[in-house]
């Protein structure tokens, strides 16, 4: 490859015909860069496993060469753990993207609810861990919306990267943090298969004026699933022809178990009484070349989420999907998606833990066909604004001309001096502790309030 453009993709995702977002984000971002012509060679490596091909994209798994590969490479783009699992990968002298679309340290701490409090501090301690090693090292770092660069930047100068070198450079740190949402191929409308040939087995009994609902993605602790199933139970009653289809009940990478989110979800509609009647479980996860199919099947899609960290900085990819199928959408408040349906005028936003609203909102899709398509063609146009080729605009042109962070490539002595201690407040306390033991240390926190000191050290 001596001489030729070459961009380097890595992810840790298995690449086969079911992608979770992660592999589908790598792929399409990928296919963007080899269209677009600002390098002549792109390449897709999984850590885990491939057995997909791709007509723009060389794709395989990742070999003994890695290393090597990267250092003949002109740019490596890289997510997840990636940079820890391939020893030597960040001292290549090579431009690294890092894309950091999914902050899952905040979803850790959901995900890690219930296990032994140490094995949670671990777990969540290993993702910052994880996610300072790739923002220390990369040249840009790539995000999904306005708030996650809020995040980022935040992050970035906790690690010292927000320095003369960088915001000389650009001041609003353009050159450092680079905002591309989750993208979305619009379908052929032609290419759709209808609703009895697709989603019919899955939904026995569907009528023509059923309204089917879909839930396009996986289902994980930060989800609210047990609002949807009780508005569902409300609906069951007064509006019967309402049906709800959850398609990604099985991760790709555990095909063959039901998580402990799906199991209480299940459990949940079996006692209000809609299971296998108007809430209906798919028993996998949909390929990810058909997704379109079985979107093109439904009317609206929805997506209910608790309040709390994850929400606020999450990017949810199912929403953009079903902007691309044209599908009106319902969603809860306070996510970056919510704020684009409300923008876009494209669906309902409803308030977190609250049943009564939700059934509200569907049962208002449901009665008025008129809006259902008004609020259809809006998702559409949004979609439009979301394609692949459009929010890849910053990667592809950091590709054409790939280059290093300046405060990475600054001299040694230079470089010495921008280091920033990552031992904090930590430290200090060890160091006071040692110094005069904790009494001293309750002083010193009681100066820094205003209060006087302790009579008895």
């Amino acid at each position: 490859m001596s001489g030729r453009r070459t961009a380097l993709f890595l992810t840790e995702e298995p690449l086969g015909d079911r992608l979770a977002g992660p592999a589908i984000r790598a792929l399409e971002l990928a296919r963007a860069v080899a269209r677009s012509g600002a390098a002549d060679d792109v390449r897709l490596v999984s850590l885990t496993s491939c057995d997909r091909s791709d007509a723009d994209v060389r794709l395989s798994a990742a070999g003994a060469d890695l290393v090597d590969l990267a250092r003949a490479s002109g740019v490596v783009v890289l997510q997840g753990d990636v940079l820890n699992r391939v020893p030597g990968l960040a001292e290549v002298d090579v431009p690294v993207v890092v894309d950091v679309y999914d902050p899952f340290h905040l979803e850790q701490l959901e995900q890690t609810r219930g296990r032994p409090a140490e094995e949670r501090v671990r777990v969540v301690r290993d993702c910052v861990r994880a996610l300072n090693d790739q923002l220390g090292r990369a040249d840009l770092v790539l995000c999904a919306s306005a708030r996650q660069r809020g995040l980022w930047l935040g992050h970035l100068a906790a690690l010292g990267r927000v320095n003369p070198l960088t915001y000389d450079q650009s001041p609003e740190l353009d050159g450092l943090v680079a905002v591309v949402p989750f993208g979305t191929s619009v379908p052929d409308r032609a290419g759709v298969a209808d609703r009895g040939a697709v989603v019919g087995a899955a939904v026995p009994g569907l009528a023509a004026d059923d309204l089917l609902l879909v839930w396009g993605g996986g289902i994980y602790p930060w989800f609210d699933t047990d609002v949807l199933v009780d508005a569902m139970g409300r609906l069951s009653t007064t509006h019967p022809r309402i049906k709800l289809l959850f398609l990604g009940t099985r991760h790709p990478l555990a095909p063959d178990v039901d998580s402990p989110a799906v199991a209480a979800l299940r459990r949940r509609a079996e006692a209000a009484g809609v299971l296998d009647r108007t809430v209906f479980l798919h028993p996998g996860w949909v390929p990810y070349d058909e997704r379109h199919a079985w979107l093109g099947g439904a009317d609206a899609g929805v997506s209910t989420h608790h309040p709390h960290l994850e929400t606020e900085f999450s990017y949810r990819t199912r929403v953009v999907d079903y902007l691309a199928a044209g599908l009106p959408v319902v969603t809860t408040d306070g996510d970056a998606m919510a704020d684009l349906v409300r923008a876009a005028g494209c669906g309902v936003v409803v308030p977190p833990h609250d049943p009564e609203a939700l059934a509200g909102a569907l049962a208002g899709l449901a009665d008025d066909a008129v809006r259902r398509r008004h609020l259809a063609d809006r998702s559409a146009a949004a979609a439009a604004d979301l394609a692949w080729d459009v929010v890849a605009a910053p990667l592809v042109e950091f590709c054409r001309a790939p280059r290093r962070a300046p405060d990475l490539a600054a001299p040694a002595a230079t470089r010495a001096l921008l280091e920033v201690s990552r031992g904090g407040p930590l430290r200090r306390v060890r160091a006071v502790v040692a110094e005069g033991g904790a009494g001293l240390l309750a002083d010193r926190v009681r100066a820094r309030l205003g209060r006087r000191p302790s009579a008895d050290r």
